[in-house]
Order: structure tokens, then C-alpha cells, then sequence
């Protein structure tokens, strides 16, 4: 459905696979070329084709070619030439809006919200389901319904242009279900919505949909390398090195709520045990503060970390205290680097949370692999 532009492999959903990476072909190049070109352009908001060739190492004949195999299949545009005070005006190319658009679904205990989002993170449309304890039948169900109403309501290259779904899912939520479900049996059990629509459906917890939306549309584009802490009824997060995320979007993988931190007790604990809850009390907040600053520690020793960005659901007045908190514990390390660590507030959370979820399938396709 959507590749429909000769010579342009993102439309087309070529992916980054250990095959791909075992003996990379033509194929995988140019797509991986093509994802460089437009995080680059997404990141710096616009650049000439020279500015192109220059962030991104390719030759300058090679950045030309993608860039007007990209404008062909209307995922730039190219703006009004710019006369500079030497040499020949350059075109500024930028991302076209309308170039793609993503359906974002997050699950949690109390509603499944929606979001159809645009190639450049703006909010098309909103949908707010209230429900007690959703089941995966029920949120697959939403899923298809949300989907097939986006069809109805596009034209023909709008509906061209609708590319996969993504769906975040909050701690806890899902206890519907009449018995223990795992992480890929959850997956699945998407997927098969999405291929009954021939829509890719990627899936991933809330707090890694949350850091996926911090990096593409809030402090990341400014912010190459981050710990991002995520605050709701768990304590999650990703770690991110050079824009790319390295935790698991999975429950059962990686996860910074697993780290071992001291609880206050007699023996370390993870820092899931010190989430805050319904609880905002201000012990419980320097206990959960001092946990996520041993959390960093543990980061920092194995890889650069000198950006923390904290966000979550919480009412304001309690984020600022948890920050404010963190940024004493975290100046009580002790440990080289330390001194260089800044904490800083997440902008996502007062977007629509659906957001996030909109964000991992353009992560998928349209950002470089390793």
C-alpha cells in the first residue's frame, strides 16, 4: 500500500534485520541512507543538500540523489532558495507534514487513548475510551476499530500514506485477562490486528513509548545521549546513546526499574519497590529521589551519562519535587563525573500520551539502525 514511490525504500518498510547487518546489500544501504538523511533534516529542522552531505558523511552526488528521492516520494519539501553572501543559493528541504502519519494507542488500567499523528508529531486527531481493566481482546478490538477509521476519514494518498500503529502499554494494565498473558503472546495477539489491516504494529511498555517521544520531539534533538527516568505506578526508562535507544521495549527485558538500589533496608532492592504509587509523601519522594541517583551511578560507570531527564504522569507540584530531590542525592554521589551529571524535567508528558506510542513506529522506519 505504501510503496508506491519508485526508488525510495522507506516507504516501502525496508528494516534494520541481523540479516541486513550480516551482509549488507544494496538495498539496506540506500534505506539506511535515506533514514540518516531525514533524522538529520528532523533533528536541525531544515538543511541544504550541502549541510546534508556534510552532517552525514555521504558524498555530496549521494546526498543529492536520496534528497530528491525523498522529495519524490513527499516526505520533504523544498523550500524557497536562500541567497547566501557567496556562492550559488541553496534550497532549505524540511519535513513535509503530510508525509507519513502514524496511529498511536495507549492501554492503561482506567482507558485506551488514541492519537492520529503526522510526519512531524502534530496531533490530527484524539480518541478518549474510559474502561476498567481492558483485556487484549478489548484493546485489539479499539486497535481495529481506531485504524479502519482513520481509512474512512483520509483520501486516497492520506490513507497511502497511514503507515503502522504503535501501541504503549502501562504497567498493570491488561489484568483483564482471565489468565497470566506474556509480553510476546500480548505482541501477537496486536500484530495479527495489524496484518488483518496490513499495518505493522509495534509494541512497546509506556515508559519506553515516553523516551521514544522525548527523543524525537522533546529535549532529544538538542540531547544526543540521556538517561530517561520515567515515573508513573513503576519506575521505568531508556538509555539512549547517540539518538538511539539501547533498553528493551518489552517487559521482560532490560529495564532501569530492575537496577538494585538501597531501599532503606536491610538488603538493596529494585527501584520498582521505591515507585511512588498513589503515595507522594515527602520521605517516600527523597527515598524514590536517592534510588534513582544510585540508578545513574550504576549507569554512568559503564557508559557516558551526563543528561538525566525525568517525566511521568505525576502532578506537577510532586515532579518538581521529585527534581529537586534528585538533583541534592544526586550531588551527594560519590563518584568521578558526578559533578557533570544534570537532571532535567521531561516535556512529553504534557502532550498527549498517545504520543509516544505514535512514536515507535517511526522509530521503526524511518530512523538509522545500529
Amino acid at each position: 500500500m505504501t510503496g508506491h514511490i519508485p526508488g525510495t525504500t522507506v516507504l516501502r518498510g525496508v528494516q534494520f534485520t541481523e540479516r541486513n547487518r550480516a551482509g549488507t546489500n544494496h538495498v539496506a544501504l540506500r534505506a539506511g541512507n535515506e533514514r540518516l538523511v531525514l533524522s538529520l533534516i528532523r533533528t536541525h529542522g531544515s538543511l541544504s543538500k550541502a549541510q546534508l552531505a556534510e552532517l552525514s558523511g555521504l558524498a555530496a552526488q549521494t546526498a543529492s540523489v536520496i534528497s530528491r528521492s525523498l522529495i519524490d516520494a513527499g516526505l520533504l519539501l523544498a523550500g524557497t532558495p536562500v541567497r547566501g553572501k557567496v556562492g550559488q543559493p541553496y534550497v532549505p528541504l524540511s519535513l513535509n507534514p503530510t508525509g507519513a502519519s502514524f496511529l498511536g494507542v495507549h492501554v492503561d488500567k482506567h482507558e485506551i487513548r488514541t492519537a492520529h499523528v503526522n510526519f512531524i508529531g502534530e496531533v490530527m486527531s484524539e480518541t478518549v475510551q474510559q474502561v476498567d481493566d481492558p483485556d487484549r481482546e478489548h484493546v485489539a478490538k479499539c486497535l481495529h476499530e481506531a485504524a479502519s477509521r482513520i481509512r474512512e476519514e483520509c483520501d486516497r494518498d492520506q490513507r497511502a500514506r497511514f503507515q503502522a500503529i504503535g501501541v504503549s502499554i502501562a504497567s498493570g494494565s491488561l489484568s483483564g485477562d482471565r489468565s497470566a498473558v506474556t509480553w510476546d503472546e500480548i505482541e501477537t495477539c496486536f500484530q495479527e490486528v495489524g496484518r488483518s489491516l496490513d499495518l505493522p504494529v509495534s509494541v512497546s511498555t509506556d515508559a519506553l513509548a515516553a523516551c521514544s517521544a522525548e527523543l524525537i520531539y522533546g529535549l532529544g534533538p538538542t540531547t544526543p545521549d540521556f538517561l530517561y527516568v520515567f515515573l508513573a505506578d513503576t519506575v521505568g526508562g531508556g538509555l539512549v546513546q547517540d539518538r538511539r535507544i539501547r533498553f528493551s521495549r518489552g517487559d521482560t527485558g532490560p529495564n532501569l526499574g530492575k537496577l538494585l538500589v538501597p531501599s532503606g533496608k536491610a538488603r538493596p532492592a529494585s527501584l520498582n519497590n521505591l515507585a511512588l504509587g498513589s503515595s507522594g509523601d515527602a520521605n517516600s519522594i527523597g527515598q524514590l529521589a536517592e534510588g534513582i541517583a544510585y540508578a545513574i551511578a550504576n549507569c554512568a560507570a559503564l557508559m557516558p551519562c551526563q543528561t538525566v531527564i525525568v517525566d511521568g504522569p505525576l502532578p506537577a507540584h510532586t515532579l518538581r519535587l521529585v527534581m529537586a530531590k534528585l538533583r541534592s542525592a544526586i550531588a551527594k554521589l560519590d563518584f568521578p563525573g558526578a559533578a557533570e551529571i544534570v537532571a532535567r524535567e521531561g516535556s512529553m508528558t504534557r502532550k498527549s500520551i498517545a504520543m509516544g506510542a505514535a512514536c515507535l513506529p517511526l522509530l521503526d522506519r524511518y530512523y538509522p539502525g545500529e
